[in-house]
């Protein structure tokens, strides 16, 4: 469910949001070891915000967290990722504009680069003069591709249901779009 999972690391707080209800309710929370919590037993954090601990939030939280393990969710972006994750390496090789991949589970980010050897970005930090992310962008909503960004990276990001056939239909539109890139854009 988490990054650091990956890596065999055991935090002493996890913070977390936006998930956790999919997005359709605003709930960020924080998940703590016994040992801080154990502190705050006998030294009160006083804090509060308008909407803290809102019963709708929360039950649209655990509401998605139940769906999540109850429809097996996790199994299935592990199986989905490893085609993710192969699909990413391809177009890394492919193109002449994708200096880097980089991805876990179904997270995913296309590095484009003016240079793949010196790996100079395609758009210099902080000033896009021309809009060239905007115009990829473009193309790529323009074809049913749905991503953000920032700088010269492309972040993939599809739904965490998404089937290996709905994911490699949506790679022949980046894998296309990428070719624009690699002969209009360096």
């Amino acid at each position: 469910m988490f990054g650091f999972e990956h890596w065999g690391i055991k935090p002493d707080i996890i913070s977390f949001a936006k998930g956790v209800t999919c997005g359709y309710v605003q709930l960020g929370g924080i998940i703590m070891s016994k040992e801080i919590a154990r502190y705050f037993e006998d030294h009160v954090f006083l804090y509060g915000l308008t909407y803290s601990g809102h019963s709708l939030a929360c039950a649209a939280g655990v509401a998605s967290v139940n769906y999540y393990s109850e429809h097996k969710i996790l199994d299935h972006v592990n199986e989905v990722g490893k085609v993710f994750g192969e699909l990413l390496e391809d177009i890394k090789t492919n193109h002449k504009c994708v200096g880097d991949v980089r991805y876990i589970g179904l997270f995913g980010a296309v590095e484009l680069v003016k240079d793949k050897e010196k790996k100079t970005p395609l758009v210099p930090y902080g000033y896009d003069e021309n809009k060239t992310m905007a115009k990829i962008h473009g193309l790529l909503k323009e074809r049913g591709f749905s991503a953000f960004g920032r700088e010269n990276n492309i972040n993939v990001t599809p739904p965490l249901i998404i089937t290996e056939e709905e994911l490699r239909e949506a790679f022949k539109i980046l894998d296309d779009v990428l070719y624009i890139v690699d002969n209009e854009f360096i």
